[in-house]
């Protein structure tokens, strides 16, 4: 039976969870399907569109149900804080989930970016364009930032049994969420 692309995604997303973007490697991924890497080349280019791909995979659940809809009576900074926290748990449901968004970041054009969705929200919601990019970017590497922290962290103690770290303060992220949602209203409500 032939390779899909969905078995090359799905495996990879277990090695991932199981060791981590750093052990990801095409020659591991091959190996565990029971395939030559070659044969990976015809469902991704590379291994940065693997990555790519799988930080879609990843954040398939971002946005809310039905799409980037907004209610019209939405509060903007709830709007905010809602997105940063689905955007922080779906990539703490991986190991390296933050590591791999961010590398996938950097490899896509920024209107490319998971940020679009939510700067559009907030766009009919009556923020300006150039806030609302701002904005929803902004909080977008709020968020990666606190959620690469954590990963990190968590490594660390993993491997320095002795390590007094804890993982990131998810209220502390909750906090900064607010703030920028507080920082959104004064906003809206200052003449320019």
């Amino acid at each position: 039976m032939p390779l899909t692309k969905t078995e090359v995604l799905a495996a990879a997303l277990e090695i991932l969870d199981s060791y981590g973007l750093a052990d990801l490697s095409m020659r591991r991924l091959a190996a565990d399907l029971g395939v030559q890497p070659g044969a990976l080349y015809y469902h991704v280019a590379n291994k940065q569109t693997l990555l790519v791909e799988l930080a879609d995979v990843v954040l398939a659940d971002l946005e809310p149900a039905g799409g980037p809809a907004v209610d019209p009576d939405a509060d903007p900074s709830q709007v905010v804080r809602d997105f940063g926290a689905r955007l922080y748990a779906l990539l703490r449901r991986h190991r390296s989930g933050a590591e791999l968004v961010s590398a996938a970041l950097a490899m896509r054009p920024v209107d490319e970016s998971p940020a679009t969705g939510l700067a559009a929200r907030l766009e009919r919601l009556g923020v300006d364009t150039d806030d609302a990019q701002a904005l929803a970017h902004g909080t977008l590497h709020l968020v990666l930032g606190h959620a690469l922290d954590d990963e990190q962290r968590r490594q660390y103690a993993q491997f320095n049994p002795d390590a007094t770290t804890d993982g990131a303060d998810p209220a502390r992220l909750d906090r900064a969420l607010q703030l920028l949602g507080a920082g959104l209203a004064a906003l809206a409500t200052t003449p320019p």
